[in-house]
C-alpha cells in the first residue's frame, strides 16, 4: 500500500471539527464513496473511502521551520509564505493509504485536505510533501475545488523551478513529478527564457499525466523543424535520487509555446 502526505499548519485558537471534514468532503465530491470506519483517538481522527483510508494527525507542534524555510523563501506564488507560516504554533499530517494509482491517490489527498482546510478556522497554509510546496489556504482551496474538476493542480502537485546561472544559462528542474509516478525534468542549458522553460515543464508535465509514460529515451521534441530539443534518461543534476528526463536543446530558437509533437 502506498501513501501520500501533506500537511496543514494552524495559528493558535483553530477549532476542527471531524463532522465538518466529512460533510463538506462527501458535498463537494459528491460521486467519492460513502465515509465508513470512522475512527477517533485523542490525537487523530480517520475513515475509508472505498478501499482507501485516510487518517488526520493532529499534532500540538509547528512544522520545523528547518523544512519550511526553503519552501516560504521560494514560494512565487504565495509571496507572504514565510511571514504566515513562520508563527504557526501546531499542524495536521494528512495521509492518504491506498493501492489506487498516484494521480488518484494525490487527487484523494487533495480533496481530503482541502476539506481540512475548508472547515477549519485559523489556517496558516499547507505544505505539500510530493513537491515540497506552500500554498496559501485560499488558494490551495481554489485549486482543489474549481481547478481540478477541469484539469489537474499542478501548482499544487509539482515544484517547477527556473533560472539563470552566473553564466547567464538557463535551467531547471521539477519536483512532484516523481510522486505521480512519472520521473522529474530538468534542462541544464535551455535555449529559451526560465518563463519559457517553466511553461515547457508544465506544458510536458500535464502531457505525461494525461497520456502516460510515452516519452521514451532519446525522443525529440520541438516547436517547428527547426527545433529539436532531445529528451535523455540520465542522473540528477539536481539532486534527485533516480533518473530524470533532461531536456537537451538543439537549437537555440526562442519559443514561446511548450511543444506541438515527437519528430
Amino acid at each position: 500500500m502506498s501513501i501520500s502526505i501533506a500537511m496543514v499548519a494552524f495559528d493558535k485558537g483553530a477549532k476542527i471539527s471531524r463532522s465538518a471534514v466529512y460533510k463538506h468532503l462527501q458535498a463537494t465530491w459528491p460521486k467519492l464513496p460513502a465515509v465508513t470506519a470512522s475512527e477517533k483517538t485523542d490525537s487523530t481522527f480517520s475513515f475509508q473511502l472505498g478501499e482507501t483510508a485516510i487518517v488526520y494527525g493532529l499534532m500540538p507542534a509547528p512544522i520545523p521551520w528547518s523544512d519550511l524555510e526553503g519552501p516560504c523563501k521560494s514560494s512565487w506564488l504565495w509571496p507572504e509564505a514565510s511571514g504566515k507560516m513562520r508563527s504557526h504554533s501546531s499542524h495536521v499530517i494528512v495521509t492518504v493509504m491506498s493501492e489506487c494509482s498516484p494521480v488518484e491517490r494525490q487527487t484523494l489527498l487533495t480533496q481530503a485536505t482541502a476539506s481540512l482546510v475548508a472547515t477549519t478556522t485559523a489556517t496558516a497554509g499547507i505544505y505539500w510533501g510530493g513537491s515540497t510546496l506552500v500554498m496559501a489556504p485560499d488558494m490551495f482551496c481554489d485549486f482543489a475545488i474549481k481547478v481540478m474538476p477541469e484539469s489537474p493542480p499542478l501548482f499544487v502537485w509539482i515544484d517547477f523551478r527556473t533560472g539563470s546561472s552566473k553564466n547567464g544559462e538557463v535551467r531547471g528542474f521539477t519536483n512532484g513529478m516523481r510522486s505521480l509516478g512519472h520521473m522529474e525534468l530538468e534542462s541544464l542549458d535551455a535555449s529559451e527564457t526560465p518563463g519559457g522553460l517553466k511553461e515547457r515543464f508544465f506544458g510536458l508535465a500535464g502531457y505525461l499525466l494525461e497520456n502516460g509514460p510515452v516519452i521514451k529515451d532519446g525522443d525529440t521534441m520541438g516547436e517547428d523543424e527547426d527545433e529539436r530539443i532531445q529528451i535523455v534518461y540520465s542522473d540528477s543534476t539536481f539532486g534527485q535520487e533516480e533518473q530524470v528526463m533532461r531536456l537537451v536543446y538543439e537549437s537555440t530558437k526562442q519559443t514561446k509555446s511548450w511543444w506541438r509533437g515527437r519528430k
